[in-house]
């Protein structure tokens, strides 16, 4: 019996590395606050609304469509159909990063009395009811209601870190999904993929700061593989396409590539073996950006 149990566990962590998530052993589960922290948590207050949420669900009502009893149909559909987690920083920014290469970024304000948030991008502001409450399991949830037909349910995905500009999703460390409008230079395709280096540090950072007890790419798939311990890149022929369509051409891409490989075959690369093999390997990550900074 207990073969089959880690066969099935060993299947399990395979699915999600395919997914771009890697589990982390040797994490600690976090002790559950207390009643009072935890109404205090789902008070309609901006403090609240800080971190990094993921959509877990969308609530549609189909016009003209009753039930037997004269309720309207709501449709939900799951959250795997909208693959996408926003998130909201103490500086009154946000941004929206979704799995198939959406990135947007804005503004957002808290209207505590009538419980709406204000979210301001690409020259078009939304007033957005919000209310918050608990998952089953524990998680905090935040339920948008768009209008009285439709309504978005989010699941807290990670806390608010204490440098928020650390944050792997905070605006300066996403520019590089922004797709430039002309031709860049080998100096700027460099600093893109610097950017990109840099936030995928900062995934592995803040799953430490936050004792995560998994690793996703999921939101920033990239050239980078991740290994126990180690850093390499994947095969060419495996670049996503998320990642090739945040530059210029595939032709520029690939050139992105082929510097990181590059400097992954000749530069000079420390050696860490603390035990913790995402310590290390951000601390890797940090080497290679600023080797390759100084370039």
């Amino acid at each position: 019996m207990t073969f089959f149990r880690l066969f099935a566990l060993f299947i399990f962590i395979t699915l999600l590395q395919q997914h771009g998530i890697i589990y982390r052993t040797g994490s600690k589960r976090p002790l559950r606050p207390s009643r009072e922290i935890r109404d205090e948590r789902i008070k309609p207050k901006p403090a609240n609304i800080l971190g990094t949420w993921r959509i877990s669900g969308v609530s549609i009502t189909r016009s003209g469509v009753v039930q037997p009893d004269g309720q309207p149909v709501r449709q939900y559909e799951g959250g795997d159909k909208h693959n996408m987690l926003i998130s909201f920083f103490p500086d009154s920014t946000f941004t929206r990063v979704g799995t198939a290469g959406e990135y947007t970024a804005g503004k957002w304000d808290f209207d505590t009395t009538a419980r709406t948030i204000f979210l301001t991008a690409n020259r078009k502001t939304e007033e957005i009811g919000v209310f918050f409450s608990y998952a089953d399991n524990g998680l905090r949830l935040i339920n948008f209601e768009f209008s009285q037909d439709q309504s978005v349910s989010l699941t807290e995905y990670g806390r608010e870190l204490l440098r928020f500009q650390d944050d792997p999703y905070f605006g300066k460390n996403n520019w590089w999904r922004v797709k430039p409008l002309q031709s860049e230079n080998d100096a700027k395709i460099r600093a893109r993929l610097l950017n990109y280096l840099a936030h995928t540090a900062s995934i592995l950072n803040s799953a430490q700061l936050r004792e995560q007890n998994y690793i996703s790419m999921e939101f920033s798939q990239g050239i980078v593989k991740l290994y126990n311990v180690g850093v390499g890149v994947v095969k060419k022929d495996k670049i996503p396409a998320t990642w090739i369509s945040s530059f210029y051409s595939v032709d520029e891409a690939h050139k992105a590539y082929d510097m990181l490989e590059d400097y992954l075959f000749t530069g000079k690369h420390k050696k860490y073996q603390s035990g913790n093999w995402v310590r290390d390997d951000h601390h890797i990550l940090v080497d290679i950006h600023n080797g390759m900074k100084r370039k």
